[in-house]
């Protein structure tokens, strides 16, 4: 089937931060306007995603409760009905809880789950359990579900939701030429010199991101003085971050500038970009590097494993390993040529396979699949 759809979507993100499922959900939004009969995101006043979508003008439903009030439910579903939407398409835990359980009330048939992650291994403790218990429940109420990594499919097969689960990846603007020169205009503002080699790691300050040990591998570096860290989020570990960067005597080398909205122009005035996760799925700032062409250091865990080849479009080692992560850095400060057919690689790489058009077209076969 192909052609305009003539049902209304809405897609559901409470979520109070913005990651990469709020990037997901923006460029689904932005692109699903020409596609349906009428497309919205219920998301929470005031957040991050909130204000995106009104400074592009996109539509939206704001919620002006929290997300923790069983209240939700019965918002949702005065929404759901008043829109009359038939598809919803949830993007979070806390969005699937309360916008399935609404659209269940409200009539709504296309109930669509898109994971963006393994949400238990990501929050440990009672909350991975409680996340993980939400989930399990929703498989009464989800009639399809949407991963956004290889793991993530194979999870939902291995429980036996393979035949109503797809596999979509996210997908980036990719630039048609690819970024070969660093504009070193941005580094001043960190403190860093235009002859410093700056490696980003663009993330939440979170625990399951491993800043941590690229900290400790920053440390074993120190004869690579030239060798910068730049800090891009925010999050409840920046004390204890700045802290670690103090005692390891290279608090001059970092810089913790939180939270940045533009983040190509980070990625052009960087040399390389890390990603030492200890779990994720298949995160948009990965993608985003690759389409500047920027050579990519990463953990071997969820998409990024299956995705990059260690040494042809990324270097890839262990997670919660400071010495590997230390070596891959060191190799990509010191081989220019090669790091630069690397990045080139992974460019290509997104090029041919995470355009936003396929990401589009398969996600409405699948809301089609969702109302049969």
């Amino acid at each position: 089937m192909t052609g305009r759809r003539d049902y209304s979507v809405l897609l559901v993100d409470l979520a109070r931060a913005y990651g990469g499922a709020e990037v997901r959900v923006l460029t689904q939004a932005r692109a699903l306007q020409d596609d349906v009969a009428r497309c919205a995101v219920a998301t929470l006043a005031g957040s991050p995603l909130h204000q995106r979508l009104l400074a592009e003008g996109l539509p939206v439903e704001t919620i002006a409760i929290q997300r923790g009030n069983p209240v939700m439910a019965g918002v949702l579903r005065r929404t759901i009905r008043a829109g009359r939407y038939q598809i919803v398409d949830a993007h979070n835990v806390q969005s699937i809880l309360w916008g399935h359980l609404a659209a269940l009330l409200a009539g709504a048939r296309g109930r669509v789950a898109t994971i963006h992650s393994d949400y238990g291994r990501e929050y440990p403790g009672a909350k991975g359990i409680f996340y993980r218990s939400v989930l399990w429940l929703d498989r009464f109420l989800a009639r399809q579900y949407i991963t956004v990594t290889d793991v993530l499919q194979a999870s939902l097969t291995a429980r036996g939701d393979g035949s109503r689960s797809t596999l979509i990846y996210n997908a980036v603007p990719v630039p048609e030429v690819p970024l070969r020169s660093v504009d070193p205009v941005m580094r001043p503002a960190w403190g860093f010199g235009a002859e410093d080699f700056v490696v980003a790691i663009i993330a939440r300050l979170k625990p399951v991101k491993g800043h941590r040990y690229l900290l400790e591998a920053l440390a074993r570096l120190a004869d690579l003085p030239h060798m910068k860290l730049l800090v891009v989020g925010d999050g409840p570990l920046r004390p204890a971050l700045e802290a670690q960067a103090n005692t390891l005597g290279i608090a001059e080398r970092v810089h913790f500038c939180g939270f940045v909205e533009d983040i190509p122009a980070i990625l052009q005035s960087v040399d390389a970009v890390c990603l030492p996760s200890l779990s994720e799925a298949l995160p948009y700032v990965l993608l985003e590097a690759a389409a500047y062409a920027r050579p990519l250091v990463v953990t071997q865990v969820g998409g990024m494993a299956t995705l990059l080849q260690d040494g042809e479009t990324a270097r890839v080692v262990p997670p919660q390993d400071a010495a590997a992560l230390a070596e891959a850095l060191r190799w990509v400060a010191t081989h220019p040529v090669e790091r630069q057919a690397m990045g080139l690689a992974a460019y290509a790489l997104v090029k041919r396979a995470f355009s936003v058009e396929t990401m589009v077209a398969k996600t409405l076969q699948v809301y089609d699949r969702a109302l049969a």
